[in-house]
Formats: structure tokens, C-alpha cells, sequence
């Protein structure tokens, strides 16, 4: 690291300008960001994902991956995405201490290869169909969410300006209620380091 310089455990998404706008939330530790950020620039509904990097584990990043997440207040679906098995990789250690710090409604769901008691098959095809289908699914029902952003938004606009009996507008709202005002966050508890 260069001079004046610090480690970050935890990085958010450089390509979000606007954060209200994102609607889905991809937490992922290791190199799968590259792969992730190339297909998020070139995904027509790119700028509605988010992709949140973990750099430390140990202890978990709890103050700063709130942080990070609470941005994005209107982002109602959470990824964990990652390369390796299910039971190898560090979702199983993340998922409990992440999903402590979502909005109550929130579930934090997994995008990887199924438990297996080897970290790749061995075979180098098999590999890269599995790494492509995994960075596809990170992605699949993006369309939906960002549809539901908008009808939201609408309804908000609607519920606005209906006493004033003006047309509604078909663009997204910057008022949104932020869900994240209530939640908690327990750094001082050993427990989960």
C-alpha cells in the first residue's frame, strides 16, 4: 500500500451515483468481483445492483458493511454471491453476522455451487459452465425488482399529489422512507468474531 493509504474492510460499489436507485445488494469476498463488475457494466439494468466488497473477515466488518448496505435504502433483495461451495467459502462464517444487519423485512439469499467435499470438480469445462451459471443467476430477476422500483415510486408520487389533482409523473421519486433508521448494530459482541 502506498503512502497515505489505509486497508478498507469493506468497499462499496464506485459505479452506483445514485444509491436509491439500487435495488439489489451482491455481497461477495474475493476475486468473483471482477467477474461480477464486468457483466454489471454491460447488464442494460446495471445501475439497480450493487456490488459490495468484503476484504476482511476476521473480525467481522460489522460498523462498516452497515454503513455500506444502509445506503442503499431502497434495495430490497441481498445476494451473497461466491465461486466456491456452499459449505467451503465464507458465506457460511458471513451469513449470520449480515443478516443481523439487514432491514427486518430482509433475507440475505445465496448464489454459489451447492455443498460439495471438494472446492472445484477438477474438470476444467464443468468449472467455467458452474462459474458462468453462477454470475447469470447473480444477476436473474434483476428486471422484476427494478419494475417494482418504479411502480413503488409511482404509487408514492400518486399518493402525493392526488389532493392537488395533478398528473402523475412516471419517474422515480427521491422520497423514499428509509428502513434502515431502526436498526441496530452489536459491535461488542465477541461471540461472532
Amino acid at each position: 500500500m502506498g503512502p497515505g493509504t489505509r486497508f478498507k474492510p469493506v468497499l462499496g460499489d464506485p459505479s452506483i451515483s445514485d444509491p436509491r436507485a439500487v435495488k439489489r445488494v451482491m455481497l461477495v469476498s474475493g476475486k468473483l468481483y471482477y467477474d461480477l463488475a464486468k457483466l454489471k457494466s454491460e447488464h442494460p439494468l446495471g445501475q439497480h445492483a450493487a456490488i459490495v466488497r468484503i476484504e476482511e473477515l476476521s473480525p467481522f466488518p460489522r460498523e462498516e458493511l452497515y454503513s455500506v448496505l444502509s445506503q442503499y435504502t431502497n434495495a430490497s433483495d441481498f445476494v451473497w454471491v461466491q465461486e466456491e461451495p456452499r459449505n467451503s467459502g465464507a458465506y457460511a462464517f458471513s451469513a449470520p453476522r449480515v443478516k443481523r444487519l439487514l432491514p427486518a423485512h430482509a433475507e440475505l439469499r445465496y448464489v454459489g455451487r451447492s455443498e460439495h467435499a471438494a472446492t472445484c470438480s477438477g474438470v476444467e469445462t464443468q468449472q467455467a459452465a458452474e462459474h458462468a451459471e453462477l454470475t447469470r443467476c447473480a444477476f436473474e430477476g434483476l428486471r422484476g425488482l427494478v419494475a417494482d422500483l418504479v411502480i413503488d415510486n409511482i404509487s408514492i408520487q400518486h399518493d402525493q399529489h392526488q389532493s392537488l389533482d395533478e398528473p402523475v409523473a412516471s419517474v422515480i421519486s427521491a422520497e423514499v422512507s428509509h428502513r434502515w433508521s431502526n436498526r441496530q448494530i452489536y459491535a461488542a459482541q465477541s461471540s461472532d468474531q
